[in-house]
């Protein structure tokens, strides 16, 4: 019974000393190795019974390895007199790393009551990390509600290299990091860029809609614009670097150096443009269902009555053109004039593998995306994917692993790359778009509103779209940088 008393009042003294420790479920620790070069933020979770047991322990083990405790989010809210959250304090810590001036802000959001019941009402830290005052991780969320996955560690080394490591709160199992020293960067292009290219050269080339103009971004990541007289959509690229892009009723072909070579006037209603090996370009009229053969200077070659306006063209190693639709069925164009139609309804994105596509199906608010394996003869293959994002973007690498963006309900974006045994997701803007592969292996997406976001070297350098056709070397010309962001806010990147 003695024992029993004891504990009670080791417990009460614990509350009454620190009643953020005793009754919070969240909590921010921070670690700072100056012999290591190493800035480290540690979340814990404890939303299990098992992990309420041991939520003492837990934070004293961390708290004797010299993990300083910042508390629990909810302390870091400021409210009004009527309640309401205003705003948040701020904790900045600071560090020197080789010369480098390293500032972590850390901040708090107010959680909302989640309606399906998978993690209720909480609050959650939020971090930005600034090497020599350049954003080198934008602001994030350790936790958001109706996520299984929150981050458990945040790690800055001198490098500037940014390493963060997930878990399932509610079960305490380590995922798949969504960021492990991934190198990528983040470049400002325009407003409102809707379709992604790439060249032989290793240029991307953007379609901004709303700026009215092409953007084509060299390896340096520097940005040149060419002025289009209209809002481009569809963009594509043939095997000698000319460019197509549909621009209201018209197609626009520019060179490598942007000039306009020529305005070609095919149909009303176009909405996509497709390139395949042989130059010809595949232009459709959504609106009364015909897809047009065209060859590079503009003359009709062939017409088809495809049913469904295409949202998406893509042809396979046999020639068999692949025509999704958005509001119809999936149809197969064979090289001999015949059109196939597939039962798969409302494909909005689709990628070609040898003779077979990938095709995703479904709407994300009712939880029906599936990634869909399809035959020559619309016949479904074994293996396919439930998606728990909304697919903007659509690839296959040449070593079968299956890139796909997009966005989830809240509107939060992810690259997903997938394979037979795996699958690692990163972190994107907010409603990402299409993506693309270059030659050297970096994949390049539209990342939100504003920028495009290049992964270095995720894929091994190969011939990925059968337009390039000359691949070259497969040198990348980057230098070895680690993470770097460019913001439009501040001028970096334009």
């Amino acid at each position: 019974m003695k024992g029993y008393w004891r504990k009670a009042l080791i417990i009460a003294v614990l509350v009454i000393l620190n009643p953020l420790t005793a009754l919070s479920n969240d909590y921010l620790f921070y670690k700072y190795s100056s012999t290591k070069h190493k800035f480290e933020l540690k979340a814990l979770y404890f939303y299990t019974e098992n992990a309420q047991i041991n939520k003492f322990r837990a934070i004293r083990t961390l708290q004797k390895s010299s993990y300083k405790n910042l508390g629990n989010s909810g302390k870091l809210l400021i409210r009004n007199s009527r309640g309401f959250i205003t705003a948040t304090k701020l904790i900045n810590l600071r560090c020197k790393m080789r010369n480098n001036k390293y500032k972590i802000i850390i901040g708090a959001v107010a959680g909302s009551s989640n309606p399906m019941g998978q993690c209720g009402a909480f609050n959650s830290h939020w971090v930005e990390i600034t090497k020599n005052n350049r954003v080198i991780l934008p602001r994030t969320v350790f936790q958001t509600c109706g996520s299984n996955h929150a981050i458990s560690t945040i790690t800055a080394n001198a490098k500037g290299q940014i390493a963060i490591s997930k878990i399932n709160v509610y079960s305490q199992i380590p995922v798949q990091s969504r960021h492990t020293n991934i190198k990528k960067r983040v470049i400002y292009i325009g407003q409102a860029p809707d379709s992604i290219a790439a060249d032989k050269f290793g240029n991307i080339w953007a379609a901004n809609y709303q700026s009215g103009n092409i953007a084509k971004i060299n390896q340096n990541g520097k940005a040149a614009y060419y002025n289009v007289d209209g809002h481009p959509t569809s963009i594509a690229v043939d095997s000698i670097g000319n460019v197509f892009a549909v621009v209201g009723n018209h197609i626009v072909k520019l060179t490598q150096k942007g000039e306009i070579a020529r305005v070609y006037k095919v149909t009303k209603n176009l909405n996509t443009i497709f390139i395949d090996p042989h130059n010809n370009i595949w232009v459709d009229d959504w609106k009364n269902g015909k897809v047009f053969k065209l060859d590079e200077n503009g003359n009709i070659i062939k017409r088809y009555q495809a049913g469904s306006g295409a949202s998406q063209m893509v042809m396979d190693k046999a020639g068999n053109l692949w025509i999704a639709a958005s509001y119809g069925h999936l149809k197969i164009l064979y090289p001999n004039g015949t059109i196939k139609k597939c039962p798969l309804c409302c494909v909005n994105n689709i990628a070609a593998e040898n003779n077979t596509v990938w095709a995703a199906e479904g709407k994300l608010l009712n939880n029906s995306v599936v990634l869909k394996h399809i035959g020559l003869d619309c016949q479904y293959l074994p293996t396919s994917y439930k998606l728990d994002i909304q697919p903007a973007g659509l690839a296959i690498d040449n070593r079968g692993k299956i890139w796909i963006s997009g966005s989830r309900k809240d509107g939060r974006g992810f690259l997903e790359e997938i394979s037979k045994t795996k699958k690692i997701v990163y972190s994107l803007g907010k409603f990402p778009g299409p993506l693309v592969i270059d030659k050297y292996g970096n994949l390049w997406v539209i990342s939100g509103a504003h920028t495009v976001t290049e992964f270095f070297k995720l894929i091994k350098p190969a011939q990925y779209q059968r337009s390039l056709t000359n691949p070259s070397s497969g040198i990348n010309p980057h230098l070895p940088i680690a993470v770097h962001h460019s913001f439009p806010e501040n001028g970096i990147g334009k």
